[in-house]
């Protein structure tokens, strides 16, 4: 049996599935609640109802929230009803009272409901954060569950700075190399950090330069950082820097140096079509700007960024001592995903890099642990440093992201102004 009701644009299901026959009663047995589930879905079989990956965190771009519960013993007539409370402890839906009957001198060992919450694309996901629903039978409650539907990263409509002219980006983003293993995620990852550089930071997108797969050479990298950008940039002038591809380390005489790997690049000739790091951060230090922040989804571990292949025979990790390079002005923050020869991972439940995941979710709010509406460097790299660590662990691997200069000198520098969506 199925029944729709309908609520502005949401559509909302309640479905009665019988877990078992009707058996004749001999001696009365009590009507009793057996389980309650909060799921993203459900499932069928043989008359039994499932419920999927059950959870009590969602985001917003889950399709739904199911809230399903187990009777035993139901026996004449009574009535189910659930009532969704909204973050504000107001009732956002209720089901009205749905009729749960059984034949006279008969009963039911095991009968499932549920019931189904739209989250995408409707006002459910215009509030996020705590949600809770309560079930009740007969008008008496049975049981209450908390909930929470999060903003996930691919959702940032409402979100925003206004566009400030003083600020640029820089965006580099390789995902299938020519000579190199693919960097999963890694151009996706490129045009969301676009979207937040707009949304969130207030960047106008005509400042913005996307480099992205073949674009993305060692020839017009470097044409942007040392010949357009300080053309057009201003003493007060902010950029924002995001690579996300390959790195290597390369022996050099004075010891291994890490390379950034632009698409054109190939181990032989990493030297002349590869970018060194040092000389990146010093052509981002050269430019007679006020402020950088640079965001690095990459390692120099000798492995593929975002997998397992070896990048180079024989190349051995490089411990990058940033502090010590170029970061004597203190004009360039730089954040990386990882230390020393740490590999950089992707999450792919998520369809992200690690690092990057966490990065845009902590620009976006979360970071701001003093709840103050400004996120500083040091808030946004505690956040991501303790959510990759722990989530890596969690993978059995290692993943440590890495500030530079060190962090009791920069620790109040402001990143960004939080503006929440109305």
């Amino acid at each position: 049996m199925v029944k729709k009701f309908f609520v502005l644009t949401a559509i909302f299901c309640v479905l009665l599935a019988a877990c078992s026959p009707f058996k004749d009663i001999k001696t009365l047995p009590p009507l009793s609640l057996e389980k309650v589930v909060i799921s993203r879905g459900i499932d069928i079989k043989d008359n039994t109802a499932i419920p999927l990956n059950p959870t009590l965190t969602f985001s917003t771009e889950d399709r739904e929230v199911i809230a399903s519960v187990k009777l035993t013993n139901l026996t004449g007539r009574h009535l189910l009803r659930w009532d969704w409370i909204d973050p504000e402890g107001k009732l956002y839906y209720s089901t009205g009272d749905y009729p749960m009957n059984t034949p006279e001198g008969k009963y039911k060992e095991e009968v499932s409901a549920w019931h189904r919450l739209s989250i995408k694309g409707e006002r459910v996901s215009d509030s996020p954060v705590d949600w809770q629903v309560n079930v009740y039978l007969d008008d008496s409650l049975i049981v209450s569950k908390d909930f929470k539907i999060e903003v996930d990263i691919d959702t940032i409509s409402g979100f925003g700075n206004k566009p400030d002219p003083a600020k640029w980006g820089l965006i580099i983003g390789i995902e299938n190399y020519p000579n190199f293993p693919a960097v999963d995620f890694a151009e996706g990852d490129a045009l969301l950090v676009k979207e937040y550089f707009i949304k969130v930071l207030g960047v106008p997108e005509e400042n913005i330069i996307s480099l992205l797969g073949k674009d993305a050479t060692n020839a017009r990298i470097r044409g942007y950082l040392k010949s357009y950008i300080p053309k057009n940039v201003e003493k007060e002038t902010t950029l924002y820097v995001y690579y996300g591809g390959h790195g290597l380390p390369f022996p050099e005489r004075d010891g291994i140096e890490p390379y950034l790997v632009p698409y054109d690049s190939d181990t032989i000739t990493i030297t002349e079509t590869g970018y060194r790091l040092r000389d990146f951060y010093s052509d981002i230090d050269n430019l007679n700007i006020k402020k950088a922040f640079v965001f690095l989804d990459t390692c120099f571990s000798g492995i593929a960024s975002r997998g397992d292949k070896i990048l180079m025979a024989g190349a051995r990790p490089v411990i990058i001592h940033l502090e010590n390079s170029i970061f004597f002005s203190g004009k360039v923050i730089s954040l990386t995903s990882s230390s020393g020869g740490e590999l950089s991972n992707s999450y792919p439940e998520k369809g992200h890099g690690l690092f990057t995941y966490f990065l845009l979710r902590g620009m976006r709010g979360e970071a701001d642990t003093d709840k103050n509406d400004s996120i500083s460097i040091e808030e946004l790299y505690e956040y991501v440093k303790g959510n990759v660590n722990k989530l890596s662990r969690r993978k059995g691997v290692e993943q440590t992201p890495e500030i530079a200069p060190p962090l009791n000198l920069i620790k109040d520098v402001e990143v960004n102004k939080v503006r929440e969506p109305k």
